[in-house]
């Protein structure tokens, strides 16, 4: 099996986590099922409790501190970009919540892209949630041996029209054109520069963009220039176990680009830079336990280079600083559940499973952190502070 393919069903992973966490009542997400393959049934995924709460609170801190990024006060339109999104369900909850205040991005493989784009062709609940009109491309593209006789295949709806609903899929039409135009003419890349060759966009909406492309070819400002992205927006990268599987020196090079991209577009009547990350990663503390986590996963082919590259919080929060994120704050899954679950929520989580292995969890959420920081400039060098667009997360507590 190819190295992207276990990455790739990695998410597969994630998902049954999660199912089995809404199952047991942590959270409501009735979307999830939606992206369970045919042959499983939603009610027979059960984890074990340690599990799920450990879902529940990466789940619980990474939607908080999105949430407070969308809320901050004022009607600037704002991003998002989450990259390996995978079968993520964010974006159909966020998106009828915030309006035309959101544009949201995914970025994932292709065939990870084009299968969320039919599952938002084919399911109403979905399509419905994204602003129209949708433009949907998703036939993989012809091997280029062969050749193609004919543009390929598109559904262009508005979102007051969903998609075929019938067994065999959505019908794909080519765009009726009319008075709409169409989201990527309004945002297309800039003169020179092109989009990282191979890249597919299946879904493209004036909210709403799912991206088929591989991060490594995203190591430039020039290769971000995706169609519908705008570097002049509040923006909010959103990586959950994704940059974890490139290589280092790989997945620096993509966070600096975007580093580099958003800070070109600072303008005197804009000067801040307003890009921010929120991370979730698992980390080795150099200790017995995340040897064990290492060998575990390589049993299964499945490499993490940054659990030893940057073995500790504090390794993550210096590169990232270091990367141009200059307020950033960080906290493991042990301290976050202790710190940010109150107490009518933890008594409420308490109550659903009975966690007999208390010591077995608390070493476990130990290896795993979330990472939240902006490129605005510090505002109190002895104990900064997020500013702008970002200063509602000064309200989080913090490990480091």
């Amino acid at each position: 099996m190819s190295r992207n393919k276990i990455v790739q069903d990695t998410d597969s992973d994630a998902l049954l986590s999660k199912v089995s966490a809404e199952s047991a009542g942590y959270y409501h997400d009735p979307l999830l099922k939606l992206f369970l393959p045919s042959n499983v049934d939603h009610g027979d995924v059960h984890k074990l409790p340690l599990f799920n709460r450990g879902t529940y609170v990466r789940v619980m801190a990474v939607s908080r501190l999105i949430d407070r990024f969308l809320s901050t006060p004022g009607t600037e339109k704002k991003q998002i970009i989450s990259l390996g999104a995978g079968s993520d369900t964010r974006p159909f909850h966020l998106l009828p919540k915030h309006g035309p205040n959101l544009v949201y991005h995914e970025l994932d493989f292709a065939v990870s892209a084009r299968r969320k784009a039919e599952l938002v062709a084919e399911h109403a609940v979905l399509h419905s949630a994204v602003a129209g009109p949708v433009e949907y491309d998703i036939h993989a593209p012809e091997p280029p041996h062969r050749r193609r006789r004919r543009s390929p295949p598109r559904l262009f709806v508005s979102s007051r029209e969903p998609p075929s609903q019938s067994g065999s899929g959505p019908r794909h039409l080519h765009s009726s054109g009319g008075g709409n135009t169409p989201a990527e003419q309004r945002h297309s890349p800039s003169p020179g520069r092109h989009p990282p060759h191979g890249f597919e966009t299946p879904l493209k909406s004036p909210s709403y963009y799912i991206h088929g492309v591989d991060l490594r070819q995203l190591m430039t400002p020039a290769s971000l220039q995706l169609p519908g992205i705008d570097f002049s927006l509040p923006t909010l990268l959103v990586s959950e176990c994704c940059l974890c599987y490139l290589e280092p020196d790989a997945s620096d090079a993509v966070l600096a680009a975007f580093v580099k991209a958003f800070t070109t577009t600072a303008s005197a009547s804009s000067p801040l830079n307003q890009l921010g990350i929120v991370s979730y990663e698992p980390f080795s503390s150099d200790d017995q336990f995340g040897k064990v986590m290492i060998h575990n996963l390589a049993i299964r082919g499945i490499s993490i280079p940054t659990m030893m590259a940057f073995p500790t919080l504090q390794a993550q929060v210096s590169r990232l600083r270091g990367l141009g994120f200059k307020a950033t704050a960080a906290g493991d899954l042990k301290y976050v559940h202790d710190a940010w679950v109150e107490g009518d929520e933890m008594q409420r989580i308490d109550r659903l499973e009975m966690l007999d292995e208390r010591e077995e969890f608390d070493l476990l959420v130990a290896h795993y952190g979330i990472y939240w920081g902006s490129t605005t400039p510090e505002s109190d060098k002895a104990g900064y502070k997020f500013e702008g667009t970002f200063e509602a997360w000064n309200d989080f507590p913090r490990q480091i």
